[in-house]
Order: C-alpha cells, then sequence, then structure tokens
C-alpha cells in the first residue's frame, strides 16, 4: 500500500465514510427502461453513503448534492448515477441527475437518452422546464444536462441565474445530484459551490496525490462551497477477498 493511499486515509476515514466503486458500462445505442439496467453493484455502500449524506446536509429533503473530482475517470458518474439510483428504487425518492460535464453527457449516454435542451439555456433564454428535463420511463430518476459549452464569460451574471433556477427547480425533486465536470477540465464546477447544499470531492485512491486533493479543498471552500465529504474510489484490496468476510 502506497504512502500516499495511507496518507489520505489516515487524514479522512475518521471524517468520512470510505467507499469503494465499481465502474459502470452500458451501451449507447438503445434507450432504456429502470427494469433494464444491470443490478445494482453498490447497493449496500450507496444506502450508507445516502444515510451519511443525510446526517450532513441541513434539510432532510429537496436538497442539492454535487460530485466533483480533480481529474478524469476518478468514478464521479458512477457515484453519481449508483447513489441515485439507490434513492429512487429502495427508497422512493424522486431523484434528478444533472450531466455537469458538456464534454461527457454520461448520465445521458448510460440510460440511452439523448439530452434536451440544457438548464442555462432554459435560464438564459427563457422556457419551460419540460424542455430540459427527461423522465427515465417507470421510475422515479428525472434527466438534466446544465449546459451545452463550457462557459468563458460572463461567469457571475450565469453564476447568478443559475442560483435563481436551483431555488425554483429543487421544490420539485427529493434530491438532485449534479455530476461535474473535474476540475483539470473546466472550473464551471466550482461556480455551483454557492448555490448546492453540499459538495462531495471523489478520490481515486493511490492514484489522485494530496497536495492535488488538498487545493481541490481549499477552492471549493474559497469559493463558497459546503464540503461534506471525501469518496474513496477504485480501492485496491491487497488482501484476498475471502479473507476479508473473516476479518
Amino acid at each position: 500500500m502506497s504512502k500516499v493511499y495511507e496518507a489520505l486515509q489516515n487524514a479522512y476515514e475518521e471524517r468520512h465514510e470510505v467507499i469503494k466503486v465499481l465502474p459502470i458500462e452500458r451501451s449507447r445505442s438503445q434507450p432504456v427502461v429502470l427494469s433494464t439496467l444491470p443490478p445494482l453493484k453498490m447497493e449496500r455502500e450507496m444506502v450508507q453513503l445516502s444515510q451519511r449524506l443525510a446526517s450532513l446536509l441541513t434539510e432532510h429533503e429537496h436538497n442539492i448534492v454535487q460530485f466533483i473530482s480533480c481529474r478524469n475517470q476518478e468514478g464521479v458518474s458512477t457515484i453519481v448515477q449508483e447513489l441515485g439510483r439507490v434513492m429512487a428504487e429502495k427508497q422512493g425518492k424522486s431523484v434528478l441527475l444533472v450531466d455537469g460535464d458538456p464534454l461527457q453527457i454520461t448520465q445521458h449516454y448510460s440510460f440511452g437518452i439523448s439530452p434536451k435542451m440544457s438548464l442555462r439555456h432554459i435560464m438564459q433564454n427563457g422556457g419551460d422546464l419540460d424542455q430540459a428535463i427527461t423522465p427515465v420511463l417507470h421510475s422515479r430518476l428525472f434527466l438534466a444536462l446544465l449546459s451545452e459549452y463550457s462557459s468563458e464569460t460572463g461567469q457571475q451574471e450565469v453564476s447568478v441565474s443559475m442560483r435563481d433556477l436551483w431555488v425554483h427547480i429543487r421544490k420539485q425533486y427529493d434530491m438532485i445530484l449534479i455530476d461535474s465536470a473535474p476540475i483539470i477540465v473546466s472550473d464551471d464546477g466550482l461556480d455551483l459551490c454557492t448555490a448546492v447544499d453540499g459538495v462531495v470531492m471523489v478520490v481515486e485512491a493511490e492514484k489522485t496525490r494530496s497536495y492535488v486533493i488538498s487545493n481541490l479543498k481549499e477552492r471549493i471552500v474559497r469559493n463558497g462551497g459546503k464540503l461534506l465529504g471525501v469518496v474513496f474510489n477504485k480501492q485496491t484490496h491487497y488482501i484476498p477477498k475471502w479473507a476479508y468476510k473473516l476479518l
């Protein structure tokens, strides 16, 4: 076990849940309904994460939680989808999954659904939310695309407008989960920090360096975000699986 991972583990495990996450693989070719999705791979872990979030959030319903990482492929999309499915399928909640990375529209593609008009477009140009939000058939899951592009100008104006939009949208769902772009790709996720109820960092264990994690944490706090915790993803087990059952 690397020294970097040991340092991360010691720094965070006393305060935050440590979650093992597996990748989601799904064809983008055909639309699907919830009953055709593969079985949940992390139901127990996601129930624990849901309970942990509930204890940290000020309000008990209509919350918005943002998931963000430092780099690509750290597992943000996997966690957002698995957590959303657990909340919808097992807890009966209405959950809106928001694709916050215009370059990787993972939530829509994993369900085989093409995105509609973006929430940012609705906010800037007017329109009905039904033009932006797609229900997943036979479920309590809903999908939305945050933006068709990465904003480069007018950041302050856009941020204010989006805060107004979230105030309206949050009333319609028990939980909104935002799948944000990694910071290495775009800073847009930091603009959302003040508009959401909490931010969860996703870290690839043994890969993401400690100073990179600390930098993202500081930027979230500096931008007015409430950091709820850190999820450690893709942990390597150095003990055989059968041995874990005996521990």
